[in-house]
């Protein structure tokens, strides 16, 4: 058996327990021992357990009861129960109640370790299945990246150089341009691809006790509703990535912590001063000026800086308009819905005329508001070649009915960060470029102009080319 093998070992009597570890240890097993149900589940709760060996019955609870506590903790690790007073009545009721073996007292030995290695690659298997369920979304071949364009060259060389770190990385962009996909890509091409990848998001969580308690995990009573101990988000993530969506809705109070761990990969349960510690690699994804934040001291300027040790912009779709019609040919090879795989054999294709209306668009709900018009068009359409007269009446029908329940999203921030940016780009031709009349005739302090250009990455190339239609 490997060193790497940690068996918790539970007995009032410390005879037993005492001989049990030093059976455990001298066939080079990790072995804790303790006296009772509250230190089991401490330990258990704070450090990884692969097998707990317990005693049937304690003056302070017995094995069942240990059971059940560990199960309901969420703790997922395999339990031997030992009696020298059990029955069959004794055995079977811990095998329903979930315990992995019964064994009778006094325990041989090397009977002992052959249960504990069954349970130890038992539990291995489990957590084996775990990683690859945890991954395989990443793994998904729908779930790539799509587009040759340079702004999508970018992305992917930017993934390639920095996912074989362990660095931070924070993905901005605006919503629906891919950045969850692209947190996937860094786990996956990572060393850390055949352990969990976890995420939650940080809007969730109206109560940063909520959001700590998720992350870091409590003790029994921290709060009021803390019936158990909890096991964070974080700890089940060791050896593999966590993604903190929208980072910038993280509470203030929260924020420390974060960056805590981030520097150092330690934290505390909530409700415990015991400090631990967790392998991971954090990776953010906002759709909001963080930096604005920083001004308003809404976000903290440390863990900003920290996050953007290494950070990935996702274009919004109207920057990399050639690569529309392969995400349209890559949604359409895709299902979508019941109405649509019914009547449909013959794959869906897009016709020319139609790839200059998506073209005239400005698409600002991006990538997701695309995919959300093709599964209306194949929904409507009496073909399975796409035309330009079906997303014409679907798009038209997005810019007149707003409060419409079509199958896309509206984005009130995203379409009017669009109208902006053309503003932006009409007032800067018409100046010729020339920043302070630009300025004037926008109505904003010449100061501001270059954070609008940096916001909507508008360069001195488009707007020549801007100039030219």
């Amino acid at each position: 058996m490997k060193k790497s093998i940690h068996v918790l070992v539970v007995d009032d009597e410390a005879f037993v327990r005492e001989s049990l570890r030093e059976v455990l240890t001298l066939e080079g097993l990790r072995a804790t021992a303790v006296a009772g149900v509250g230190e089991a589940l401490a330990v258990a709760s704070s450090e990884p357990v692969h097998v707990i060996v317990t005693d049937l019955s304690m003056p302070q609870g017995g094995g069942l009861a240990l059971l059940r506590e560990v199960r309901s903790s969420g703790v997922d690790v395999p339990v031997i129960v030992i009696s020298g007073v059990g029955t069959v009545a004794d055995a079977v009721a811990a095998m329903k109640s979930g315990a992995f073996d019964f064994l009778q007292k006094p325990v041989d030995p090397e009977e002992l370790l052959i249960v504990i290695g069954r349970a130890a690659e038992h539990q291995g298997l489990r957590a084996e299945v775990a990683r690859l369920r945890s991954t395989v979304d990443a793994l998904r071949p729908t779930q790539m990246l799509v587009g040759g364009s340079p702004e999508m060259q970018r992305v992917r060389a930017a993934i390639a150089q920095v996912a074989p770190t362990d660095a931070a990385v924070l993905i901005h962009g605006e919503t629906g341009t891919g950045k969850e996909l692209v947190s996937h890509e860094i786990h996956r091409k990572s060393a850390r691809a055949a352990r969990p990848l976890l995420r939650i998001n940080c809007t969730a969580f109206s109560d940063p006790q909520a959001l700590e308690s998720e992350l870091f995990g409590h003790k029994k009573g921290a709060f009021a509703a803390a019936s158990a101990d909890r096991v964070g988000r974080l700890a089940e993530a060791d050896g593999g990535t966590f993604v903190l969506d929208e980072i910038g809705a993280l509470p203030l109070a929260t924020q420390p912590k974060v960056l805590r761990f981030l520097e150092t990969g330690e934290y505390e349960l909530l409700g415990d001063a015991r400090t631990r510690h967790a392998d991971v690699r954090l990776v953010a994804i906002t759709n909001e000026e963080l930096a604005d934040k920083v001004a308003t001291a809404r976000f903290r300027e440390d863990l900003l800086s920290r996050l953007s040790v290494f950070p990935i912009a996702t274009p919004a779709l109207r920057s990399h308009k050639g690569d529309l019609h392969e995400l349209a040919q890559h949604f359409l090879s895709r299902p979508h819905g019941p109405r649509a795989r019914a009547e449909r054999t013959q794959p869906f294709t897009l016709a020319a005329d139609a790839l200059e209306v998506l073209s005239s668009y400005e698409w600002p709900g991006n990538v997701r508001e695309l995919r959300n018009v093709l599964e209306r068009a194949v929904i409507v359409a009496t073909t399975s070649e796409l035309g330009a007269d079906v997303f014409r009446g679907i798009l038209e029908s997005a810019l007149a009915s707003p409060k419409s329940s079509g199958p896309y999203e509206f984005h009130l921030r995203a379409n009017l960060d669009a109208l902006e940016r053309k503003i932006l780009l009409r007032v800067l031709t018409h100046t010729k470029n020339h920043r302070k009349e630009a300025a004037l005739l926008l109505g904003i302090d010449p100061r501001n102009l270059s954070y609008y250009l940096k916001k909507h990455r508008i360069s001195e190339a488009e707007i020549e080319e801007h100039a030219k239609t």
